[in-house]
């Protein structure tokens, strides 16, 4: 339950404040105002909400964060030689199919 929670705070959070708009329309008797004023509300909390995930996202990229680059140009490295690999492996065709062609013209 704590799971679904925490990757659905905004479901929860608008449920919350629906029912606070539903018990306070028909039960307290409130009127526009109050309810637009309900309606700033919860907009002010999702944006705290949003600003709060994009604080955790950051914080937990900041704590190893010479670790993953590292690992990504390691990777990149790799990448690029198994390219080399590729374009020499491609040349040498090439070449072959150039020279059986030349000795077919001739």
């Amino acid at each position: 339950m704590k799971k679904w929670i925490l990757k659905h705070p905004y479901s929860i959070t608008g449920l919350i404040f629906l029912m606070l708009m539903g018990f306070g329309g028909w039960y307290l008797g409130w009127n526009e105002q109050n309810l637009a004023f309900l309606l700033l509300l919860y907009l002010i909390v999702s944006l705290g909400i949003r600003l709060d995930d994009i604080s955790r996202q950051i914080a937990a990229g900041s704590v190893g964060a010479a670790s993953p680059l590292a690992d990504e140009t390691e990777h990149l490295h790799g990448q690029l030689n198994e390219i080399r690999t590729s374009l020499a492996a491609i040349q040498g065709t090439l070449q072959q199919i150039r020279n059986q062609i030349d000795r077919e013209v001739r």
